[in-house]
């Protein structure tokens, strides 16, 4: 709660106007506290401020972004499509921000795209680096076809990544552009793929993460 602001006074006195400045708070804090981080990152303009309370209390979302002076982006949580159009019609984010195949994939996400355009909600779908080539194609093929579009999390794959799924989509001067060829735009090259096999390290990373010094869960 201190060091955050301060964090984005420096970041706007290096960085100047131009740079957009987002902060993912990662479902850590009471819906107050919410609030309160909200009103003293105010100065530094910023694109977004993301899952700032858990989802169980998701129902508090609109009366945080009404009292917030920054945006509120949140979604990449939920498993339910259902819920989704929740915060959307229900005033509780002002950027949708979706895992696509956790909610159902493109079908769902389509509506739900409707949905943000009737409530001047933006999307910014949910894209790092544990979400495949195909995905971010699927993020992108929504991008490109909604006047809701707000931002989109991108991820410079590595090499490998390239190898085993041609067609990988690839940042360029901080756009990504939908492929020309059928379908996703991406293949699978199985040869590739059986020179990379499976590891399980992202998951032993989160695993560490979900349970406090007591033992008792926290949202990763």
């Amino acid at each position: 709660m201190r060091a955050t602001p301060e964090l984005f006074r420096r970041a706007r006195e290096e960085l100047g106007e131009e740079v957009e400045l987002l902060h993912d708070v990662h479902s850590r804090l009471t819906p107050k506290q919410a609030v309160t981080l909200a009103r003293a990152l105010e100065p530094y303009r910023l694109f977004f401020l993301e899952d700032v309370v858990a989802p169980e209390f998701f129902d508090r979302l609109p009366e945080i972004r009404a009292a917030s002076p920054v945006p509120i982006a949140a979604g990449e949580l939920l498993t339910s499509a259902t819920e989704a159009a929740r915060l959307v019609l229900g005033g509780g984010v002002d950027l949708l921000r979706l895992h696509l195949s956790a909610i159902g994939g493109l079908t769902p996400a389509s509506a739900l795209v409707a949905l943000c355009e009737f409530a001047a909600v933006r999307t910014a779908w949910h894209s790092p680096a544990d979400v495949s080539p195909v995905g971010m194609a699927a993020n992108i093929a929504l991008d490109v076809t909604t006047p809701a579009f707000g931002i989109q999390e991108g991820h410079v794959y590595a090499d490998a990544v390239h190898d085993v799924f041609p067609g990988t989509p690839v940042i360029r001067r901080g756009h990504l552009y939908p492929s020309d060829a059928p379908g996703w735009g991406i293949e699978l090259d199985e040869v590739q793929a059986a020179r990379y096999p499976p590891s399980t390290h992202m998951h032993e990373r989160w695993a560490a993460r979900v349970r406090r010094p007591d033992g008792g869960l926290e949202a990763p």
